[in-house]
């Protein structure tokens, strides 16, 4: 019922609106052509006044001329020029008469004057004319002793003002004298529709600004008592009285808000009840967390206790070289002279001992700009084949002593990865000395914690990203309690720590570094006392790597 009522008055408004701005534009129009009507009448005015100046300035060159005064050619070429361009301006502008009479006449039934066609005509009369007149002024020349002025000077007339037998002087005049008659007859007429379209716009504004105060004032009485009723529910809700419920039996737009009202009202309190339900449960929560908190607190204690201890560790990884090298010095300083030999033992010592802490150094300086994304790779071309060739010689060397064979697979594939011709080099955009350190760190555990007898498998397969190496021990392995923290720094397992005591844990976390610093992931697969996997997938030269 509202609804119906809104409609027809917004539909009323919109039709008084369409009205106004129909009668608006279509007075606007019709005063912009009266406007235009009087600017071309006063251009076309301005134009012939020129136009008759510049002739009446040739008429006096031409006196000069024949008086073999100053008159000077390009004087007479720039009148003549300015004439040209009056002319082509003028015929523009009655054209655009011509065409607006038509219009005019055509609308409003108006009758044409008989001076706007005949205005056509005398613009293409006036470019003969000044054809003329340009090719006589050019013929002239002063006058000898004893010449006839007078006939001369009337042939000079009668180029200036005639043009197929017919008086321009009188044409131009009258044409000057009708658009003089023109100009303010327009503009009278450009004032009566502008007084026109004000008086209608007032009156239609007037309508307009009735209609609506009327209707404003209908509607706003009919909608009073409903919204009084609506927003009493509100404040009541405001204040928490859920329990409130507005009168309904109206049946109309209002009767169906005020049911939408007395559902959300049932709700909200269902939503309380709910809410308390939950914020009990919360507190429970909320409590529970906090004990989980509390472990987590004493779990972050032990944590950090076990920082310390491995710190400490760390100290002695680091005191050892040191307290051995001091060693070697104050027994080599003690005492007297002792042979070559024995001085040359001592030096070679004590330079193992340095290299010792020195990678014992560099390893914790790696780390250290790993953690604050320090750690630069000077990247280049580099051939994979070669460098885990490399690494797979010095691994060799080392299980020589421990009984373990390294086998080099250099046709590798496994799973759904692609084997690779022997004969092609893999290009990886690397740091061939950083790169090398990791595959020499994975491939150096492998041979540490394998027992004596097994074999070690390199190789290296393409894949979908790029290429992948495998590293597959038959060592001891690891637990899998263990395995979420094997890149952890300064962990080792059980199984690592009852094979060998020596070892700090932190050769994986270097692996790690590097290889993410090359865009690629390293991770490990093992079976307690069958060995371990390890793959690194880098991309290959030219892969993104975003």
């Amino acid at each position: 019922m509202y609804r119906a009522r809104l409609s027809l008055a917004f539909a009323a408004l919109v039709a008084l609106v369409c009205i106004q701005a129909a009668l608006v534009y279509w007075g606007a129009h019709r005063v912009n052509d009266y406007a235009q009507h009087s600017r071309l009448a006063s251009d076309i005015q301005a134009e012939l006044l020129d136009l008759s100046a510049n002739k009446q300035r040739l008429r006096v060159w031409a006196m000069q001329r024949l008086m073999n005064a100053d008159a000077q050619p390009e004087q007479r070429e720039r009148l003549v020029a300015a004439m040209y361009a009056s002319t082509a301006n003028l015929e523009d502008l009655v054209r655009r008469d011509l065409a607006l009479w038509n219009e005019l006449v055509r609308r409003e039934g108006v009758s044409m004057p008989a001076e706007v066609p005949q205005l056509v005509g005398v613009t293409e009369l006036l470019h003969d004319n000044i054809k003329a007149v340009e090719a006589r002024l050019a013929q002239l020349v002063p006058l000898e002793q004893g010449a006839d002025f007078p006939a001369l000077w009337g042939e000079l007339t009668q180029v200036f003002d005639m043009a197929r037998g017919r008086d321009l002087r009188e044409l131009i005049n009258g044409a000057i004298a009708h658009q003089r008659a023109a100009v303010p007859v327009a503009r009278a007429a450009t004032e009566r529709g502008l007084d026109a379209l004000r008086g209608q716009a007032i009156g239609l504004a007037l309508v307009t600004l009735a209609v609506a105060a009327a209707l404003a004032l209908h509607l706003t009485r009919r909608l009073q008592r409903p919204l009084a009723r609506l927003l009493a529910g509100t404040q009541a809700l405001q204040a928490g009285a859920l329990d409130h419920r507005v009168a309904t039996g109206s049946n109309d737009e209002f009767d169906r808000v005020a049911q939408h009202f007395n559902a959300m009202a049932a709700e909200l309190q269902q939503h309380r009840a709910r809410a308390d339900a939950a914020r009990r449960g919360l507190e429970d929560a909320v409590q529970a967390r906090t004990h989980e908190l509390s472990a987590a607190h004493a779990t972050l204690q032990s944590l950090d206790q076990r920082r310390r201890q491995l710190f400490a560790d760390l100290g002695h990884e680091l005191r050892t070289p040191a307290t051995a090298i001091r060693g070697e010095a104050e027994i080599a300083l003690r005492g007297g002279d002792k042979p070559v030999d024995e001085y040359r033992q001592t030096l070679t010592r004590i330079v193992g001992g340095v290299d010792q802490l020195t990678r014992v150094i560099q390893d914790l300086l790696l780390i250290a700009r790993a953690e604050a994304d320090g750690l630069v790779m000077h990247t280049a071309p580099a051939d994979l084949r070669a460098l885990l060739g490399d690494a797979a010689e010095q691994a060799a060397a080392l299980g020589a002593s421990h009984g373990v064979q390294v086998q080099w697979l250099a046709d590798a594939h496994e799973g759904n990865g692609a084997r690779l011709p022997p004969e092609d080099s893999v290009t990886v955009y690397a740091d061939a000395d950083r790169l090398r350190q990791a595959l020499v760190i994975v491939l150096d555990n492998a041979v540490r914690y394998s027992a004596a007898g097994s074999t070690v498998r390199v190789g290296v397969y393409g894949v979908a990203e790029g290429v992948e190496v495998l590293v597959r021990d038959e060592g001891i392995g690891i637990d899998a309690d263990e395995m979420p923290r094997v890149f952890e720094r300064f962990v080792r397992g059980r199984r690592a720590r009852a094979h060998r005591a020596d070892g700090t844990g932190i050769g994986l976390s270097i692996a790690q570094a590097i290889v993410q610093a090359h865009h690629g992931s390293i991770s490990i697969a093992s079976v307690p006392r069958q060995g371990t996997a390890v793959r690194i997938a880098l991309p290959v030269a030219g892969a993104s790597t975003k």
